[in-house]
């Protein structure tokens, strides 16, 4: 019965992802707050706790100034009645964003590794992720410790100071909807923006 479950949980939404590409230079200037995403990140229990979040020793605007485009990418997961008219107990919906929103992510981030490690197609690159690099068990900073892989840590967008509300709003004319843990509900759809400097 519990398979089944899981099962359908794979078949409870659509996909839609959509790639649009903008100087660096402009999206910076228009959608990068780190004194915004700043008070946020303060919050969040990796801030201080992990390499790919902030304080950061180095100055963010380097990285911003070091690339000439980035690629937004835009992934939209439509879940269907079987989720939206639910509800669901906080395990279940942990559940259910693994195997939809977590798995789709993953995919997208194996795509985006296997680009930029072409040469040929990209001298020089950086994948933007969502949420904290979690590539460890446990980051070696709450160690006081060097990151253990420098060059394949995964910095967020909003770690990096980008406005993703108001970039999902205005350059992808969609709207962040929010799952509600404590009533079970999840919305019609859920996103997760992701970015590619080079």
């Amino acid at each position: 019965m519990y398979n089944n479950q899981m099962l359908r949980f794979e078949k409870s939404y659509t996909l839609e992802k959509v790639t649009k590409t903008m100087p660096v230079s402009k999206y910076y200037k228009d959608y990068v707050d780190f004194t915004i995403t700043e008070k946020t990140c303060k919050i969040c229990d990796q801030y201080n706790n992990n390499w790919s979040c902030p304080p950061f020793e180095d100055d963010i605007l380097k990285v911003w100034k070091k690339y000439a485009n980035i690629d937004l990418i835009l992934l939209k997961l439509n879940y269907d009645e079987f989720i939206t008219e639910n509800k669901f107990s906080k395990g279940d919906i942990d559940i259910i964003l693994n195997i939809t929103l977590y798995n789709e992510k993953r995919k997208i981030l194996q795509e985006l590794h296997k680009k930029v490690m072409n040469p040929e197609e990209y001298d020089d690159a950086m994948i933007l992720s969502t949420g904290y690099c979690n590539l460890c068990n446990k980051c070696t900073r709450k160690d006081k410790k060097p990151c253990r892989y420098p060059k394949n840590k995964l910095y967020s967008m909003e770690s990096l100071g980008a406005l993703v509300s108001k970039t999902t709003e205005e350059i992808f004319d969609t709207e962040i909807l929010w799952i509600n843990k404590d009533e079970g509900k999840i919305p019609s759809y859920l996103t997760l923006l992701m970015g590619l400097l080079y």
